[in-house]
């Protein structure tokens, strides 16, 4: 600030006379107001502050988002179907049919079903063979009879008989017999025979049958085993499980591819057959 005035290094022997100091006083004075103001005089300054916007806060809902659940498949409905009534088998021995139902569907098989009341005489002919009647004469399983056996009705050895076994019905034999069997029809399941059998009607054995002796009958179905001669009135048929050993005669024979006859075979005259030809032609 000396430096711009171009006062500084003066002093008061250089100074001519008082009036040249007063009038050097007044302009230091005004120099220095007019500096003063020029160097520390702020210039108004217009601050413009703008207002502060705030921003618009929208308040937040908080949304549950639920787990999206799969589709549940509906239910398979199970039906259940009418159980079918009986039916009587086609053929058969003897001409009496046993009733056969159908099996049971799927669905109904998977249905639990109450069991059946026990009545006494109607469930034990369900058991036994149809052909086999109510107040049939029976060796129990387990037992042993010893001596002939002659009974008016139906006859069941489930256990063994060692004698001869005569009746007026039907017989069925799925133990042991040894001697000789008579009845109207024979039925031979699962046994064991040593002696002659004869019939008023037909014979029959199953696969596991064995026959050791003589057959008469009228008619025969076999798929077991017999070793012996048969004489059969009108038809001899032999499933692909029979095996005989001996001669058979027969009006009708049938074998099935499997059968095995170790024997002759004969076929008896038919007198319906010959009867179709008359005595003989005329010229």
């Amino acid at each position: 600030m000396k430096e711009l005035l171009g006062l500084v290094g003066m002093t008061k022997e250089e100074k001519g006379d008082a009036t040249f100091e007063t009038d050097l006083d007044s302009t230091r004075q005004e120099v220095a107001q007019t500096v003063e103001k020029t160097l520390f005089q702020e210039s108004p300054v217009e601050i413009t502050v703008e207002p502060k916007v705030e921003a618009r806060k929208e308040p937040r809902v908080a949304t549950r988002v639920e787990p999206q659940q799969e589709p549940k498949a509906p239910e398979p409905k199970v039906e259940l179907e009418p159980r079918p009534e009986p039916q009587p088998a086609r053929g058969g021995f003897f001409g009496i049919g046993r009733s056969v139902t159908p099996p049971p569907s799927p669905a109904s098989a998977a249905a639990p079903r109450p069991e059946p009341m026990f009545s006494g005489d109607d469930d034990e002919e369900d058991v036994r063979a149809p052909f086999i009647r109510p107040n049939a004469t029976v060796i129990a399983a387990g037992a042993t009879f010893f001596g002939d056996l002659r009974a008016e009705g139906d006859v069941e050895v489930l256990g063994k008989l060692k004698g001869n076994l005569e009746a007026t019905g039907n017989v069925r034999i799925t133990g042991k017999v040894l001697g000789d069997v008579k009845g109207a029809a024979v039925v031979l399941a699962g046994c064991a025979v040593q002696g002659n059998i004869t019939s008023t009607s037909s014979v029959s054995l199953d696969a596991s049958a064995v026959v050791v002796g003589d057959v008469l009958a009228t008619d025969i179905e076999s798929d077991g085993k017999i070793k012996g001669n048969l004489q059969i009135a009108r038809a001899a048929t032999f499933f692909p499980g029979s095996v005989l050993a001996g001669n058979v005669t027969a009006c009708t024979i049938a074998m099935n591819q499997g059968a095995r006859i170790q024997g002759a075979m004969r076929i008896a005259e038919d007198p319906e057959t010959n009867a179709l030809f008359g005595d003989g032609l005329e010229i």
